[in-house]
C-alpha cells in the first residue's frame, strides 16, 4: 500500500471509522501474520497473535504519534505480543550468540530467496528460513519479505540499523549455504 493512502486511512481510523480500520485490516494481515509466524512454529498461534495485535492497534490508535509510522508502530506491537506469549509458554528460544555470527563472512553472491523462488523450492525455502535462529528470521522477514527499510526494521526489532544489515547477511548467507 503506497504511503499517502495507508495515511489517510490510518488518520480516518484514528478519527473512529471502522470501515478505514477495517480496510487496514485487509491489507495488512497478510505480512503482519507472516512476520507473527517468525515467532512460533504454528500458523494457529501467529493468527492469534496478529489477531490480538489488531486488537490492541484499535484500542491504541489514539497513541500513535505520526501517522506514517504506523507499519513500524503495529509490527512493534505484534512483536510485543509473540514475545510476552513466549515468556508465558516458557518456551525454550535458541539463543544466538551475536559475537560468533557478527565474524560470519557473507558470500557476495545473488540474493538466496531469489535463488530459491527461480528453482521453484518455495517450501524448502521457508522449511530453511523457518530454521534459522529467531533473530535472523525476523530480520529477514522483516526486510526481504515485507519490504521494510533497515530504519523500520530496527524500529520494530528494537535494535540499530547495523545490527540489522549484519543479521540479514548472516540470514542471507545461510539461506545460500543452505539451498547450495
Amino acid at each position: 500500500m503506497e504511503p499517502t493512502r495507508l495515511a489517510v486511512l490510518v488518520g480516518r481510523s484514528m478519527e473512529g471509522d471502522p470501515e478505514a480500520f477495517g480496510e487496514l485490516v485487509t491489507v495488512m494481515t497478510p505480512g503482519l501474520r507472516q512476520y507473527c509466524k517468525t515467532f512460533f512454529s504454528s500458523w494457529h498461534d501467529a493468527e492469534d497473535a496478529t489477531q490480538d495485535a489488531w486488537i490492541r492497534a484499535w484500542q491504541s490508535l489514539g497513541s500513535l504519534r505520526e501517522r506514517a509510522a504506523f507499519k513500524t508502530w503495529l509490527y512493534r506491537m505484534a512483536r510485543n505480543i509473540c514475545l510476552d506469549r513466549i515468556r508465558q509458554r516458557a518456551n525454550d528460544q535458541q539463543t544466538v550468540d551475536d559475537e560468533v555470527l557478527e565474524q560470519t563472512p557473507v558470500p557476495d553472491r545473488e540474493l538466496p530467496e531469489n535463488v530459491a523462488v527461480q528453482r521453484g523450492e518455495v517450501a524448502d525455502a521457508w522449511q530453511i528460513i523457518n530454521g534459522l535462529p529467531s533473530a535472523l528470521r525476523q530480520t529477514f522477514v522483516l526486510v526481504a519479505l515485507q519490504g521494510m527499510s533497515y530504519k523500520e526494521a530496527a524500529l520494530v526489532t528494537n535494535v540499530s540499523e547495523s545490527t540489522v544489515r549484519g543479521r540479514l547477511a548472516r540470514a542471507r548467507n545461510a539461506i545460500s549455504e543452505a539451498v547450495s
